[in-house]
């Protein structure tokens, strides 16, 4: 009997930018988890990695050689004369930028770019304008916004089915555009949120200069559900003591919170009038699961391929960063009490 194997072709080119940990080193090519972009467009079964760079040679050779990548360079020269339908972008923050603007000389029809795309909102408003100018879907891994369940609870929140925001805290380390804006966005997906004004409480140098890892007191607005004013509280901690990633949003009817490593426990909490004192409400009825850590690398990729093979609406793209970019910026320009 004829084998009946359904065979997916391989029909895009990847071109990988930066060879460091989230490039390739979180993974290994044994086994079913996913938490880099090579691994993740490999196992995806719709890509073809093509070449990968690193401004140290001797890490984009190392690539090249554990993932079986036919090319390999310090830079987009090296590799110029190939075609690349997607760029990856996983070089450090610093760099996002200029690589953006580098890649569209490849004549890609994607881009996937690691957040944030720029310190300055100037630059970054200019990287997407220049994006659609091009015709390039530009994609930004914020993570979180990948997965299937936070979209449709998202869904829920902005549609008011949980009531207006009462109220929002983070805890975070490592630089507050690097790490701290992960959950910036995720609030900006859940509540469509204006800053109104704050102060900084307290500032640490644990990641770069020019990125402090600071505790911020913040008061927003949100026109869901008839609109609201509500507080933000963003604690920041040195990495060095500990390193705590949680976020918990507070609704008139609903309570959502990611905490546990690394924000890969999700709890859903409905409001329940106290049994003990009647006449007080308190967040009672709780269902807490536990998120794939694979599953946020693997729905990016599925992302990447459905936008280039069925026009499928990104949903982490230039246009959502920007908006988390201005957020972050803003709260970064508080004083300090």
């Amino acid at each position: 009997m004829a084998d009946k194997t359904e065979i997916k072709i391989i029909k895009y080119s990847v071109l990988i930018c930066g060879a460091g940990n989230i490039a390739h080193r979180f993974d290994t090519p044994e086994g079913d988890a996913i938490f880099t972009h090579v691994k993740g467009f490999l196992r995806h079964g719709g890509f073809r990695v093509a070449a990968i760079i690193d401004e140290q040679l001797e890490r984009a050779e190392e690539a090249a050689r554990i993932w079986n990548i036919p090319r390999y360079g310090r830079c987009l020269d090296d590799i110029r004369d190939g075609k690349y339908d997607v760029v990856s972008i996983c070089t450090p923050d610093h760099t996002h930028a200029q690589y953006l603007r580098d890649a569209l000389t490849l004549q890609p029809k994607l881009v996937l770019c690691e957040k944030p795309l720029s310190a300055s909102i100037e630059e970054a408003s200019a990287l997407v304008e220049l994006y659609q100018k091009h015709g390039v879907h530009l994609a930004v891994n914020y993570s979180r916004r990948w997965l299937p369940d936070l979209q449709r609870l998202s869904a829920q929140a902005l549609s008011g089915e949980f009531g207006k925001v009462v109220s929002a805290r983070m805890k975070y380390y490592k630089g507050f555009l690097h790490n701290a804006s992960h959950f910036v966005d995720l609030l900006a997906m859940f509540t469509k949120p204006d800053v109104l004004g704050g102060a900084i409480l307290h500032s640490v140098q644990d990641y770069t200069p020019d990125d402090l890892t600071i505790s911020v007191a913040a008061r927003m607005e949100s026109e869901i559900a008839g609109g609201s004013t509500f507080p933000v509280m963003i604690e920041g901690y040195d990495t060095h003591q500990m390193s705590p990633i949680e976020l918990e949003i507070i609704f008139e009817k609903t309570a959502l919170k990611l905490e546990e490593l690394n924000g890969s426990y999700l709890t859903i909490a409905n409001l329940r009038e106290n049994e003990t004192y009647p006449g007080f409400f308190e967040f009672s009825e709780r269902t807490t699961a536990r998120i794939d850590a694979s599953e946020a690398m693997r729905e990016a990729i599925a992302a990447t391929y459905s936008t280039l093979h069925s026009a499928t609406a990104l949903a982490s793209t230039g246009a959502t960063a920007l908006e988390t970019l201005r957020l972050c910026k803003r709260m970064q320009s508080f004083s300090a009490v």
